[in-house]
C-alpha cells in the first residue's frame, strides 16, 4: 500500500511539472519578436523600449560615485562575461560642446565625453540595453548581427540629428576595471 501511494505521488509530481502555462499575449509577442529580422527587432525595441532605458539610466556623477561599489555595479551595470567591461546606461546634458561632423566633445561633471555622430561600432549599445540574451541566439553570428543592426540604427538616427548649444543625451558606456572615468566614449541611444 505504501508503495502504491509513493508511486501515485511521484506520478502526480511528474505530471504537475510536465505542463507549463504561459500568458497567450506574452507568447504571441515573444513568437512575433523571434520571427523578426535583426533590423526589424532593433527598430521595434528602439521605438517601444527607449523610455524604459531612460528610467534605468544613471548620471555621470552617480557613475563616478558608485563605480567601485559592487552593489552599484549589480544594480545599474551589465556584464557580458568574465573579463568583460561593465556596461552602463548614462543620461545627462551639456552646454557649449565642441561639435564636428563625426563627433561631439563635451565636458560633463569633469568627464570628457566623446559621442560619435557618424561611425558607431562595438557591442556597447547592445550590452548596456539588456534587451538581448546570448542564450536566445543559435550562434554568435546571429548575436552579433543584432549588434550590427543596432549600431546601424543608431547611426541612421544620428544623421538626422542637428546639434544645438544644449545637448541632452541617453547612451551607453563601457567601463573596464582600469578605465579612466575622466574620458569616456558614449554611444547615444538618443540625443536632443
Amino acid at each position: 500500500m505504501k508503495r502504491y501511494i509513493l508511486y501515485t505521488m511521484v506520478a502526480l509530481v511528474a505530471l504537475w511539472f510536465s505542463f507549463r502555462t504561459e500568458n497567450l499575449t506574452e507568447k504571441i509577442n515573444r513568437e512575433e519578436m523571434d520571427s523578426l529580422a535583426p533590423e526589424q527587432l532593433v527598430g521595434r525595441l528602439m521605438s517601444d523600449s527607449l523610455n524604459g532605458l531612460a528610467q534605468l539610466a544613471v548620471t555621470l556623477q552617480e557613475l563616478a560615485a558608485g563605480c567601485g561599489d559592487e552593489a552599484f555595479q549589480k544594480q545599474h551595470g551589465r556584464v557580458l562575461g568574465i573579463g568583460s567591461p561593465t556596461f552602463y546606461i548614462i543620461k545627462g546634458a551639456c552646454d557649449n560642446a565642441m561639435i564636428s561632423d563625426e563627433e561631439i566633445h563635451a565636458v560633463v561633471n569633469r568627464t570628457e565625453l566623446t559621442i560619435p555622430l557618424k561611425h558607431v561600432f562595438g557591442n556597447t549599445a547592445r550590452e548596456a540595453s539588456g534587451w538581448f540574451d546570448i542564450d536566445d541566439f543559435q550562434n554568435m553570428t546571429d548575436f552579433n548581427a543584432v549588434s550590427a543592426a543596432m549600431n546601424n540604427y543608431i547611426a541612421s538616427q544620428l544623421k538626422q540629428y542637428k546639434p544645438g548649444e544644449h545637448i541632452e543625451f541617453l547612451g551607453a558606456v563601457a567601463i573596464k576595471e582600469d578605465s579612466d572615468l575622466r574620458q569616456l566614449t558614449l554611444i547615444p541611444y538618443q540625443l536632443k
